[in-house]
Formats: structure tokens, C-alpha cells, sequence
């Protein structure tokens, strides 16, 4: 193992000169030759790929580009009753025959056959048998059926109503209800912090018929939509039966245009501090939110600065893990990740800990000072080198089992390419080009983000956790006071791996 870790090593210290002439940056990432893609007349998109596993079987998934966000206020909680519509009755399964259907062909509700409602999006799964054309047939007219031919009658829509009601009085749970507190500050000022897919229970108890029916002809049409198939299938066949089952459909005639939303940026520090009686765990979430919209990733100098987003996040989650196993940790887990905030639109960087209920304020006393001491400080070589590593042999060991990547993965890839243009290159170019990128990444590039990452404008601090008798409640003040770090006491992080190596490494004496 010394060996092989010696020569990857090496490989990494090659001259960088040799591999920056061969690296164009500004190189477009391509679209993986092996997925068939392509756009119907009336605007839905499609994504076909064989893959064997697992064999005989097939994913379908309906992804609509629309979820609560675009919900008129008398329409709030409509997408996700939408979502439960599908499953309540189509033109070709009335009521309760398309879950009786599956079922009967071993697709059971909730564990293979599934939806989800958020903010943006709406998305329906359907796995199935891939090696019985009757039943193949029979899953394209489902996905169709949802799209286009849901049952919405007032006696139908009545029906689910107070089923939908009780999930809303059974699902709404701690985590909900605080969410539903806090989210006005997370996302402050914006359309996002008004639409919470669970919607409003005056809305769910009283909507009109119509509502409903508006929002179903309205987001649910072609140029919203994309069609995913996935499995051991003849990918031929497959691009034929989406021709046939979603061409005819139109778009309306005056579509309602889809509205990409905002969230403003602030001067201020919000500070939430939230509790619930049956919440089982507190937390602590930092959140420092990007001032603009997330830049695509196009290229091959994208893919290299996602890269490096992607080590950062590996270094700092590294020292949280020595501070979690330490004989005195400040939190029982903490991480901290570049991404996605509830919002499509806005990303940012987050630091989060699961703590003791009465440790909050000391938890995030230490994610804020181990964010101050690599922005001070920095990461070391070593640190770099060791993550470095561990993406590489990552990748190696995704391309050496490529053959045995489950459909579903390949799902998800091309359903975010659909939603957020996130790129598809496939496992070939991503592990070429990721053993040329990584020697070119220095210290210099992993220490420079957190510079923009964390700073004192849009910044969020949430604090959850159990509302218990003689539990003292944190307060605002508290929270903004445990934010101020003198960074003239902080000192370098010391490698303890670095000092175990020099440890076994010396000389003893003969």
C-alpha cells in the first residue's frame, strides 16, 4: 500500500508544466455518448440509457419543473395534493386500479413505486419489470396518465382531501413545524419562505375545485416535463414509445410563464432559535448564503473549481471528524458542504453540528472558530495531498465498477441535468479528466475559498432543538455574541497525521 500511495504521489508531483499544456480550461465538458437525449416538438425532454442493472427491470421517472413555488395563494399545498391525485385515478386507472395494477406485478407503493413535492419540482418514480412487453406498455401509459389524464372530479378531489389534511396533521412534525418558523429567515424577503410544500390548512380544508385543475393545466404540460428511462432496455424502442405516448400533447395556448425566484441578499445576521416539544435532536446550522446565482458548470475550468469546492469540504469535514472522536467533543457530528439551499436559485456554504441540548452555543462557537482558522490559516500540504488521494482512489474504484452502477444513479444524474443543468459526461471523462485536473489543484486554490464563503453579510445561524422543562432557551443575543472570534489567539491547526508518520518513521537507535 506504501508503494502505491509513493506513486500516486508521484504522478501528482509531475511537473505541472507537462499537464497544463495539455489542459484547456476553457474546453466545453461533453454530454456521455452512451444517453440518448432529445426534445418533442411540443418541448419535453427526454434521457434513455441501457444499463443491466439490475436485470429485467427499468426506471421510469417523471421530473415537472414545477412545484409549490408556483402556487397562486389559494393554491398553497396544491402541488403536493396534485402529487397525491396521481396516484388516485387516471383515464386509463380509475381510482384505485393503477396501485392495485403494480402492485399485482410486485411494484409496491412507497418502497419501488414513489413521488416527491418540493419548491421547484415535482417528480414521479416508476420501476419495472423490463422483460414482459405487456407490462412495459403498461408503465408508459401510467407516466402518461400522470402527465396528462389525471382524474380530478370534485368526488375524487374530496376523497383525498382528508387524507391529504391528516398527512398534514401527522407529517407535520418537529423538524416541520420548526422549519415552518425559521424559514422566513432563511430565506428572507423571498417567495420561498411564503411556499412550504406542506401549503396551509385553510387552503387544503376550503380550495375550489378549479384551483386544483388551474394548477394541474397550467405547470403539468410538455415544455415542463422529461421523460426518463433507464434499464435493460432497447433504448430504439424506448425513444419510440415516448414519441408515441407524449407527442400529441400541447402546450396551452397562453402558458403562464415559469418564474425563476429570488432570494435578496441582507446586511443583517438572522438568527433563529427554535424549539418543539417532540423534537428529538438539537442543532445548530450555519449558513452563509452566495450573493448571486450559481454559475453552470460548463467547462473543464468549472469542473476543476467544483473539484476544488469538493476538497474544501473534505479537509475541513476531516478536522470536524478529529474533533468528533477527540476525549472532549464539542458536538456529537459536524460537517460543513457547499451546496443548495431550499431555493434552486441561491447556494451557499454550510456549517452544521449535531449537539448535547445545552452544548448549541458552544457547538457553534466551534464550527464558526475551525472557519476562522482556515481562513487564517489555511490547510497544509499534507492535508491537500492525503484528500487528494482519497478522490482519486474514489473515482478509480466508480470507473473500475462501472459495469455494476445501478440504474437508479444514472436516474438522478440526468434529472439534475434537466432541473439545473448540472453536466453529464459520464464516468470515462469525469475519471480521465479528474487524474489530469488534481495535480494541477494547489493549496493556493483549496485556501482561497473560504474567503468568499464566509463573511458577515448574508448570514444565517439556526438553532433547533427540544423544548424540555429547565432547559434554558438560547437566546439571539447569545447566539450573535458566540459568533465574535479573536482570530489574534487562534493558532495553526497542527497535522496529526503528519506528526504520527514522523513518529514511526524515526530513526531509533542501534
Amino acid at each position: 500500500m506504501k508503494k502505491i500511495n509513493n506513486l500516486v504521489f508521484g504522478i501528482m508531483l509531475f511537473p505541472l508544466a507537462v499537464f497544463a499544456q495539455q489542459m484547456d480550461y476553457s474546453k466545453a465538458i461533453p454530454f456521455d455518448s452512451s444517453v440518448k437525449t432529445g426534445k418533442l416538438e411540443n418541448g419535453l425532454t427526454y434521457y434513455i440509457k441501457k444499463n443491466a442493472k439490475p436485470e429485467n427491470k427499468v426506471d421510469l421517472r417523471l421530473v415537472v419543473n414545477a412545484g409549490s413555488i408556483l402556487e397562486a395563494d389559494d393554491q398553497q399545498g396544491l402541488a403536493h395534493f396534485m402529487e397525491h391525485m396521481c396516484f388516485n385515478g387516471t383515464k386509463r386507472f380509475p381510482k384505485n386500479q393503477l396501485v392495485d395494477y403494480l402492485q399485482s406485478i410486485g411494484v409496491k407503493f412507497g418502497q419501488h413505486l414513489n413521488a416527491y413535492t418540493s419548491f421547484d419540482e415535482t417528480v414521479y418514480f416508476l420501476p419495472i419489470p423490463s422483460d414482459d412487453p405487456e407490462k412495459l406498455e403498461k408503465g408508459f401509459q401510467i407516466i402518461e396518465d400522470w402527465a396528462f389524464n389525471t382524474v380530478l372530479t370534485p368526488e375524487e378531489i374530496d376523497k383525498e382531501r382528508g387524507v391529504v389534511l391528516e398527512e398534514y396533521r401527522l407529517g407535520l412534525g418537529a423538524g416541520k413545524r420548526m422549519q415552518g418558523r425559521y424559514i422566513s429567515k432563511m430565506m428572507h424577503d423571498s417567495h420561498y419562505a411564503e411556499r412550504l410544500p406542506i401549503g396551509q390548512k385553510e387552503v387544503l380544508e376550503k380550495f375550489k375545485y378549479q384551483s386544483l385543475i388551474n394548477f394541474y393545466k397550467d405547470w403539468y404540460r410538455p415544455n415542463l416535463m422529461s421523460v426518463i428511462v433507464v434499464g435493460d432496455i432497447d433504448v430504439a424502442e424506448m425513444e419510440q414509445k415516448i414519441i408515441s405516448h407524449f407527442s400529441t400533447y400541447k402546450n396551452p395556448a397562453k402558458e403562464k410563464p415559469r418564474k425563476i425566484y429570488d432570494v435578496p441578499n441582507h446586511k443583517e445576521t438572522f438568527v433563529a432559535v427554535e424549539s418543539d416539544k417532540e423534537a428529538s435532536s438539537a442543532q445548530v446550522q450555519l449558513l452563509y448564503k452566495d450573493y448571486g446565482a450559481p454559475k453552470q458548470v460548463v467547462t473543464v475550468g468549472d469542473f476543476k473549481n467544483s473539484l476544488v469546492e469538493g476538497l474544501f469540504s473534505t479537509l475541513l469535514n476531516t478536522r470536524l471528524d478529529e474533533l468528533t472522536n477527540s476525549a472532549t467533543p464539542p458536538f456529537t457530528y459536524g460537517y460543513s458542504y457547499y451546496g443548495g439551499t431550499f431555493a434552486r436559485n441561491k447556494k451557499g456554504y454550510q456549517s452544521v453540528a449535531m449537539s448535547q441540548e445545552d452544548k448549541q452555543l458552544s457547538a457553534l462557537k466551534v464550527l464558526v472558530t475551525e472557519n476562522e482558522r482556515a481562513k487564517k490559516f489555511g490547510f497544509t500540504q499534507g492535508e491537500l495531498e492525503r484528500a487528494k488521494l482519497e478522490f482519486l482512489a474514489s473515482i478509480e474504484k466508480a470507473y473500475n465498477d462501472r459495469e455494476k452502477t445501478n440504474s437508479v444513479n444514472f436516474v438522478g444524474e440526468y434529472q439534475a441535468n434537466f432541473l439545473e443543468k448540472e453536466p453529464v459526461p459520464g464516468i470515462e471523462w469525469t475519471y480521465q479528466t479528474m487524474k489530469q485536473v488534481m495535480p494541477l489543484i494547489t493549496l493556493k486554490d483549496v485556501n482561497s475559498l473560504i474567503k468568499d464563503y464566509v463573511k458577515e453579510d448574508n448570514r444565517v445561524i439556526i438553532l433547533t432543538g427540544p423544548e424540555k422543562e429547565g432547559l434554558k432557551k438560547v437566546t439571539e443575543q447569545q447566539v450573535l455574541d458566540a459568533l465574535k472570534v479573536n482570530a489574534d489567539e487562534l493558532k495553526p491547526y497542527e497535522d496529526a497525521a503528519v506528526a504520527a508518520s514522523l513518529i514511526r518513521n524515526e530513526v531509533k537507535p542501534g
